[in-house]
């Protein structure tokens, strides 16, 4: 092909393409056709170079609320300007979603006469009492039904459907728990005891790994499936219904727990004996305060892409961290709440640091 030959197709090339200059009024991430452009910024034009034709355009805002996506003619070498108006739409979906959350949703409506009514349903499906040993030796478990809550912070709440009924320790783990798992395992660790007398205090200086070992040993045992809860599981149990910073209200209140600043006889000196405190509408005792609870699930820095349907989330976050709840004799008030989240590499034991039990029913 001759210079002038290609000269004429480059510039046949050249006036077969327009720029789309595109203008929002929110942050969001953009995809054209099947290319990510990734962030536009509000306020901040941004041009394309696109081929004559119909693109098919996307944008969606930063925490995903809303997506907006319509087709883009291009048939002018003209430059094409078009403003991405999301700001409105947004408000109106966010007072939306916001009132739905602030709305009791599921377990939230039951009164607690309703709440022991559908633990006694649950129960009679899998077989069992509402409360219950698998042996005469091992710990007490108590029946937790399906259902729905909201879960997180008062101002960052979102929708969980617990899908099966599931049963969860009535106590910690305790000191005489492990002991007996000692005695009949082979296991060779044996924690220490902090210079803390009692069989029925809770088991502490256990890490994540020591806990999967006891629960995969129980799950032998018992020829049932014992296990670690899940983060959504935890603080459905946790909350038991309620919607308040604690599981007896927004305050900490006086001896309604073991942490600090809650007038217990332990605050800031030990671990407590099981069932010192009233239990929650469950029938579940220290939930809040005493020792921090292992859980399942791998820590994430927030909720977004977490399972809504109770399980444990095991993809992604970091894997060097695991999940804990409840907080503990040693905590400030803040870190005991229903809500609060700590990660810990898993392989930390402290004094600080116990577990629960979960079982999954028939």
């Amino acid at each position: 092909m001759t210079n002038m030959g290609k000269q004429k197709v480059q510039e046949s090339e050249c006036w077969q393409k327009a720029v789309l200059l595109l203008k929002t009024d929110m942050d969001c991430r953009l995809m054209v056709n099947d290319d990510n452009y990734g962030a536009l910024q509000k306020n901040t034009p941004f041009a394309i170079e696109l081929p004559f034709g119909a693109h098919v355009i996307n944008v969606i805002t930063q925490d995903g609320l809303l997506e907006k996506e319509w087709t883009q003619n291009i048939s002018s070498k003209e430059q094409v300007v078009h403003l991405v108006c999301l700001a409105d739409d947004y408000d109106r979906l966010r007072a939306v979603r916001e009132a739905e959350v602030r709305e009791p949703l599921g377990i939230e409506c039951w009164p607690e006469g309703r709440i022991q009514q559908e633990q006694m349903l649950a129960a009679l499906g899998a077989g069992l009492d509402p409360v219950f040993r698998d042996t005469p030796v091992t710990p007490e478990m108590v029946v937790i039904p399906a259902g729905s809550y909201r879960r997180g912070n008062a101002n960052n709440k979102f929708k969980v459907n617990i899908v099966c009924s599931f049963a969860i320790g009535k106590y910690p783990v305790t000191v005489a728990d492990w002991k007996y798992y000692v005695e009949n395992s082979g296991v060779s660790y044996v924690p220490s005891d902090n210079g803390w007398e009692g069989d029925t205090l809770p088991v502490t200086n256990v890490n994540w790994y020591d806990a999967q070992n006891y629960v995969r040993w129980l799950s032998a045992h018992t020829c049932k499936t014992y296990r670690l809860l899940s983060e959504a599981e935890w603080e459905y149990a946790s909350r038991a219904g309620t919607v308040t910073e604690y599981y007896w209200g927004d305050e900490i209140g006086h001896n309604n727990c073991n942490c600090q600043d809650s007038g217990s006889e332990w605050s800031r000196r030990s671990a407590s004996p099981v069932g010192s405190f009233k239990p929650n509408a469950f029938g579940i005792y220290d939930m809040l305060g005493n020792v921090w609870e292992w859980l399942e699930d791998i820590w994430h820095d927030n909720y977004e892409e977490s399972p809504t349907d109770g399980g444990a989330w095991v993809v992604g976050g970091n894997p060097l961290g695991r999940v804990m709840r409840g907080g503990s004799w040693s905590s400030f008030p803040q870190y005991a709440r229903c809500a609060h989240r700590l990660g810990s590499v898993p392989s930390v034991r402290n004094c600080n640091f116990g577990l629960r039990l979960a079982r999954t029913l028939p």
